[in-house]
C-alpha cells in the first residue's frame, strides 16, 4: 500500500506491535489499537470507555498529571516518563509512556497522542540487579570515563567504611595506595579487563580489590560508563605474599644447603625442578624439556643402571636414596645425594614422585682427600723404617706400627696394654726421668729428642733416639706421637769413631813432637859427638846447643800447657787498658823492626770478664806474629770496638805477606806454621784460650796485602765463670 493512500495510516495504527491511543484533552482514551488492548487485557470498546486514570497506578498518577500539565502549558511538546498500570486481571505492568500534545490549526491543544511500551521484563531485571547490587559483598561501582562515581553498591560501607553518598561524584582516583595509583592511571585497558590495587580505607589502612571492569558503550559504539565489581582480596594477596616469601625463603635455603627439590608425575612423565636443581645442573630453565627421558641424560653413565635399578624399587614400594654423579649441561661432573618419595592414587598405583637432590660434590671432594690423607698416613705409619707409636695424655701406649713391633719384640696387643715407661731401661730413677721428659713436651715446655735406652723383650737393650710430635684434635693436645730410630749400631760406631780419632790425634802429636824435636836432639847428638872426638873445647858450638835445648824446652813448655788445665783467675778488666799494655810491652821489638803499632778504639772503658794474664798472651801472640809477618816501615794496628751482638772486637791487622787462601783453613792446627822457626802451637793454644772465655777467632788473609785476625768476645757476664769451672 502506498503511504499517500487514505487508509495508510489507518492500518500503520492498527498493526503497530507497541501501544498506541489517542485520547482527549480531559484523558478519555477516545482510539486505542489492539497492540494496547492486548497489553492491557480489554477489548477495544470497553478500553474506550474507561478513563485512564482508573487504570494508571496511584503512586505514578501525579508524575502522570503534571507531565500533562506541562505540555498544556507548552513547556514542552512531549514527554516520556515509565509508570505502572493495571491490567483488567488486576495484575501490574510496567510500561514507557511517550505523550505528545497535538493541536489544532489555531494552536490550541486538540488531543494526546500516546504510545505505552510494555517494560515489565525489563523493569523485573532492573528490580533484580537493584536487589544484587544492594545485597552484593562486592563493591558494584558505575563511573563516569573520568573516574568519577556515578553510583557505588552499599557493600562501600562494610568494606571501605564509606558511605555511597560519600563516594558518589567522587573520583575513585583518590583513593589509590600511591605505590599503585601510576599503574592504574597509565594502562590501556581492554572492554572487560582485571585490577588489583590497593585502596584507602576510611581509617586509613589500605585493603586490596581486585576488580572486574565492564567498559559500557552507547547506541553509537561510543564508551559512556564504566562499570565495575570490586572484591576483597586482601586475605589472598597477604597469602600469595607470605606464600611468595615462603617459596622464596625456601629457594634462598635450597641455596644455601646446595638442595634442589624436583616432581616426577609418573604418568605424563612430566618433571618439574626447583630453581636451585636447574642451578646444580648449570642448566638454563628455558632449555630443559621436563621430561623423565631428558632427566636421565644428566646421569653419569657409570651411574645410569644404579639410579634405573633404584627408581624401580622404589615404584614398587621401596625407600629411595642414593648418592651418584651427574654430568652438568656445562660438562662438569658433580656428585649428588637424591633421595624421593613416591606417593599413590585412591587405587595404589603409583603416580607421583617427589624428592630432593643435594649437591655434595665439595663434601665428597673432602671424604675423598680425607681418605687419601688417611692412606697416606697409614702408609707411612706402615712402612716406616722407624718405630712410630702414639701416646695418649697419660702416656699409655694407643698404637704402634709395624717397626715397633719388630723393634720391641712386643706384639701390638701387648704394647697396647702398657706404659711408655715400662719399655725403659734402668732404674726407677731412670723411668721417672723418662716420665718428666714426657709431662714437660705435653706442657709444650720442650720438643727436642732425646736418647732413651730401651729394654727388648728377649732382654737386649736398645740405644733409641725419640722424637716427640704432639697430637692435635680439635685444637686440644691429646696425646703425641713419638718416632723411635734405633742408634745402637750407630752409637758403637761412633764410638769406635772417637777411638780411632783419639789415636789418630796422639799418632799426629806424637808424629809432630817427634819430628819437632828430633831436629835439635840431631844437633845436639851431633855436636856432643863431635866434642867427645876432640880434645879441644868448642864454645861456640855450646851456644848453639843451649839454643836448641831452649827450642826442646819451649816446645815442652806449650805442650804441657796445651795437655792439662790451668788455674785461672777471672775478673772484670778494660780490655782498651790490658790492649795498651801489651802494646808498649811489644812495642821495643816492633820499633827495632822499624815497625808502627797503633790502637784504634771510640771506647775509653771495654768491660771482659776473663783472666788478664792468659787474655794478654793471646794478644802477645797475635802481635808477634804480626810483627814478624810485617817488613820493615810497615804497620801493625789493634782495633777495638762493640761487636754487633753486645760483645766487644778486637782485630788484630798487619800488612804482612799474608796466608795462601789453600793453607788458611789450617791455621790452628799442632805444628803447622807459616813462618820459619815456628811450632804451630801458638795459635792454637790462643784459640784455646778464646773459646775457653766464650769468645771466637776467625782469620782473613789475602797474599801480600796481610792478615786480619778477629777476635769476638761476649757480653761481660758470669758465664765464662762458668765455663772455667766446668
Amino acid at each position: 500500500m502506498h503511504p499517500d493512500h487514505p487508509s495508510f495510516f489507518e492500518h500503520a495504527f492498527s498493526l503497530a506491535p507497541i501501544g498506541i491511543a489517542i485520547a482527549s484533552i480531559g484523558g478519555e482514551w477516545q482510539k486505542v489499537n489492539r497492540a494496547l488492548c492486548d497489553m492491557l487485557g480489554y477489548g477495544e470498546q470497553e478500553l474506550c470507555s474507561i478513563d485512564y486514570r482508573e487504570i494508571t497506578y496511584p503512586d505514578d498518577l501525579a508524575l502522570a498529571e503534571w507531565q500533562i500539565q506541562q505540555l498544556l502549558e507548552g513547556r514542552f511538546t512531549s514527554y516520556c516518563i515509565e509508570m505502572r498500570h493495571y491490567r483488567r486481571n488486576g495484575s501490574v505492568i510496567w510500561t514507557s509512556r511517550h505523550v505528545s500534545l497535538i493541536r489544532n490549526e489555531d494552536d490550541q491543544p486538540y488531543c494526546f497522542y500516546i504510545h505505552l511500551t510494555d517494560i515489565s521484563d525489563r523493569k523485573h531485571s532492573d528490580q533484580v540487579y537493584s536487589t544484587v547490587f544492594e545485597h552484593s559483598q562486592d563493591i558494584i561501582t558505575f563511573n563516569s570515563l573520568d573516574g568519577t562515581c556515578l553510583y557505588v553498591s552499599p557493600a562501600v560501607k562494610s568494606l571501605l567504611g564509606y558511605e555511597p553518598e560519600e563516594m558518589v561524584g567522587r573520583q575513585q582516583h583518590g583513593l589509590l595506595h600511591p605505590d599503585d595509583k601510576q599503574g592504574v592511571l597509565e594502562r590501556a585497558y581492554a572492554d572487560t579487563d582485571k585490577i588489583c590495587a590497593r585502596y584507602r580505607h576510611a581509617r586509613g589502612h589500605y585493603v586490596w580489590f581486585e576488580t572486574s571492569i565492564k567498559l559500557i558503550r552507547d547506541e553509537q559504539g561510543e564508551p559512556w560508563k564504566i562499570m565495575g565489581v570490586g572484591r576483597d582480596v586482601t586475605e589472598r594477596i597477604e597469602a600469595e605474599q607470605a606464600l611468595l616469601k615462603s617459596e622464596r625463603a625456601l629457594a634462598e635455603a635450597q641455596k644455601i644447603a646446595s638442595i634442589g627439590s624436583w616432581e616426577w608425575d609418573i604418568p605424563t612423565s612430566q618433571v618439574i625442578w626447583s630453581d636451585e636443581l636447574l642451578r646444580i645442573c648449570e642448566l638454563r630453565r628455558e632449555d630443559f624439556a621436563h621430561t623423565y627421558d631428558s632427566l636421565k641424560q644428566f646421569i653419569h653413565p657409570d651411574d645410569l643402571g644404579t639410579v634405573r635399578k633404584l627408581v624401580q624399587r622404589a615404584i614398587n614400594g621401596e625407600p629411595y636414596s642414593l648418592e651418584c654423579r651427574i654430568v652438568t649441561a656445562r660438562g662438569n661432573d658433580k656428585y649428588v645425594h637424591i633421595q624421593g618419595i613416591v606417593l599413590t592414587d585412591e587405587r595404589g598405583n603409583p603416580c607421583k614422585m617427589l624428592g630432593t637432590a643435594q649437591d655434595i660434590t665439595e663434601r665428597k671432594k673432602m671424604e675423598l682427600l680425607l681418605e687419601e690423607t688417611i692412606d697416606r698416613y697409614t702408609s707411612l705409619k706402615k712402612y716406616n723404617p722407624d718405630a712410630v707409636i702414639s701416646l695418649d695424655k697419660l702416656g699409655y701406649i694407643v698404637s704402634v706400627n709395624p717397626a715397633a713391633q719388630n723393634m720391641s719384640g712386643y706384639s701390638a696387643t701387648e704394647l697396647g696394654q702398657l706404659h711408655f715407661t715400662d719399655l725403659v731401661y734402668g732404674l726407677n730413677d731412670d723411668k721417672m726421668r723418662a716420665e718428666a721428659w714426657y709431662q714437660r713436651f705435653m706442657r709444650g715446655e720442650m720438643s727436642e729428642s732425646e736418647e732413651v735406652r730401651v729394654l727388648h723383650k728377649d732382654g737386649s737393650v736398645l740405644d733409641l733416639l725419640v722424637t716427640p710430635a704432639p697430637i692435635f684434635v680439635r685444637r686440644e693436645m691429646v696425646g703425641c706421637y713419638i718416632m723411635m730410630k734405633d742408634i745402637t749400631m750407630q752409637k758403637r760406631k761412633d764410638e769406635l769413631l772417637r777411638q780411632s780419632e783419639k789415636l789418630s790425634v796422639v799418632g799426629q802429636l806424637a808424629a809432630g813432637v817427634a819430628h819437632e824435636i828430633r831436629n835439635p836432639l840431631t844437633a845436639l847428638k851431633g855436636f856432643i859427638k863431635l866434642m867427645m872426638h876432640s880434645g879441644q873445647q868448642f864454645p861456640k858450638y855450646l851456644g848453639i846447643m843451649k839454643e836448641e835445648l831452649e827450642r826442646i824446652e819451649l816446645i815442652v813448655s806449650e805442650l804441657l800447657m796445651l795437655s792439662k788445665p790451668q788455674s785461672v783467675h777471672l775478673r772484670c778488666v778494660n780490655l782498651k787498658e790490658l790492649t795498651e799494655e801489651v802494646r808498649a810491652l811489644i812495642g821495643t821489638q816492633a820499633i827495632m823492626r822499624g815497625i808502627e803499632i797503633d790502637l784504634e778504639s771510640d771506647l775509653e772503658h771495654v768491660p771482659l770478664y776473663c783472666d788478664p794474664n792468659q787474655i794478654k798472651q793471646v794478644i802477645i801472640n797475635f802481635l808477634k806474629n804480626a810483627i814478624e809477618a810485617t817488613g820493615p816501615d810497615g804497620a801493625v794496628c789493634l782495633h777495638l770496638k762493640n761487636d754487633e751482638g753486645g760483645g766487644t772486637l778486637l782485630r788484630i791487622i798487619d800488612q804482612g805477606c799474608g796466608i795462601p787462601e789453600d793453607k788458611i783453613n789450617r791455621v790452628g792446627e799442632p805444628f803447622f806454621t807459616t813462618k820459619e822457626g815456628g811450632t804451630g802451637l801458638g795459635i792454637m793454644i790462643s784459640r784455646k784460650i778464646i773459646e775457653h772465655h766464650g769468645g771466637t777467632m776467625a782469620v782473613h788473609s789475602k797474599v801480600n796485602e796481610g792478615t786480619v785476625i778477629e777476635v769476638r768476645f761476649p757480653v761481660p757476664d758470669m758465664q765464662p765463670v762458668q765455663r772455667a769451672q766446668a
